[in-house]
């Protein structure tokens, strides 16, 4: 993308806008809150993740082995740098309980500065 195509962000307490910092959010979904919390808390300690938010509760429908299931779930967003999602993505399903684990990888189109700046200073490589 060329230099002045890059998505802006604006800081609030700068008052300036910045080029998005390149970011992605990694999704994945676990069987519980602990599962999700204990892989979100090594994420982050191993620097794979500059942040990792566990949502404790949400419901998926699907179909699995022919048969539609509805499970409870609990949701994990990691934020880190791009250059480090395939390490990340590779971490998830070393460690995931899963046979098939949602894991996605979404990019960041902007934000605010300091903290994508922040998110990608967290990420270790």
């Amino acid at each position: 993308m060329p230099e002045n195509d890059k998505p802006l962000v604006a800081d609030k307490g700068a008052g300036v806008a910045a080029p998005a910092a390149a970011v992605v959010m990694i999704y994945a979904t676990y069987p519980d809150r602990d599962a999700a919390l204990s892989a979100g808390r090594i994420m982050v300690e191993q620097g794979i993740a500059g942040c990792v938010n566990v949502l404790p509760g949400m419901t998926s429908v699907y179909v699995w082995k022919g048969v539609t299931e509805t499970s409870n779930e609990a949701v994990l967003i990691a934020k880190l740098g791009a250059e480090g999602a395939e390490r990340a993505v590779a971490h998830i399903l070393a460690h995931h309980p899963y046979e098939t684990p949602a894991v996605l990888v979404l990019p960041v189109s902007g934000g605010s500065a300091n903290y994508l700046n922040w998110v990608r200073d967290g990420t270790k490589l």
